[in-house]
């Protein structure tokens, strides 16, 4: 493989970070991503954290490589070439959004909306009653990244675009929402759900975006575009929302972490992220 130019495609929150705020990479993570682009690969991290919130992350690291190749929001944004430039942008319709937002309510799941890059990538949530998961989301996210707007009520401000509606609440609620956003926007909308970092386990994200988003549709996108390229894909993560990037991938690693089900469909399972499983991987590439 160290004779080929390969994709390595990195997951963030629960590979190579261990929640969902935290705001540096540590050091090990940090060497072994080095040490991969290198050896000549070309080094993807596909998160489904948004613009604002990665830049907040790498620049805070000391590490970010003008030509680092970014698949952000689930494949909702897409970033590669030198200088970085968006490829790839695909938003949610205005109608859409509106929907969406009635729907969560009913499903007694609080709403947020994510703006688009242009806009500033800027999170709105309502003022609302939320579960104690959510609120402690908020919170650190406001502390890490910033561009939080609290509003009476999302459907008044009229976005005419955004990446993403979506929560984190209990299981069985985030599923059955989940389900009805299934039936009543069939392909237009795509719900990715993972397990959240916080809450031991028993809460879920209900993340909505358009119906082409994907990590795998955005890593396809980025081979198409490093004609280079011509070895195996490989595909490190750790929830729900890589699988569709581990049935694209030529080697699929999960982490030791991961839940059972996520661990099963992957190829091979490193150690888990706090002891540096991603590290481990990608030095051995």
């Amino acid at each position: 493989m160290n004779q080929q130019k390969s994709i390595i495609a990195v997951d963030v929150d629960g590979t190579l970070l261990n929640t969902e705020y935290d705001d540096l990479l540590g050091q090990r993570e940090l060497d072994a991503m080095q040490a991969v682009r290198q050896a000549g690969h070309v080094l993807v991290l596909c998160t489904g954290r948004n613009l604002r919130s990665v830049e907040g992350l790498l620049k805070g690291s000391n590490w970010f490589p003008d030509d680092l190749p970014l698949v952000l929001l689930n494949g909702a944004s897409v970033w590669g070439d030198l200088p970085r430039r968006c490829l790839a942008n695909r938003a949610l319709a205005q109608q859409d959004i509106s929907e969406m937002i009635q729907l969560f309510r009913r499903h007694d799941v609080v709403p947020m909306v994510y703006g688009t890059d242009d806009q500033g990538g800027i999170l709105y949530h309502e003022t609302s009653r939320v579960n104690t998961i959510l609120a402690s989301y908020i919170e650190k996210r406001r502390l890490a990244v910033g561009a939080i707007h609290e509003v009476d009520d999302l459907l008044q401000i009229h976005l005419s675009q955004a990446l993403e509606v979506g929560s984190i609440d209990l299981e069985d609620k985030v599923m059955a929402l989940s389900d009805a956003i299934r039936d009543n926007f069939a392909d237009r909308v795509k719900v990715i759900n993972t397990r959240s970092l916080l809450g031991g386990g028993l809460y879920y994200w209900a993340e909505a975006f358009h119906g082409s988003c994907g990590k795998a549709s955005g890593l396809a996108l980025l081979r198409k575009h490093y004609p280079e390229v011509n070895g195996p894909m490989v595909a490190i993560g750790d929830n729900y929302n890589d699988l569709d990037m581990f049935a694209a991938a030529d080697l699929s690693v999960a982490m030791g972490n991961a839940p059972a089900d996520v661990a099963q469909q992957a190829d091979m399972v490193t150690l888990p992220v706090t002891e540096g499983g991603a590290a481990l991987v990608l030095k051995q590439l």
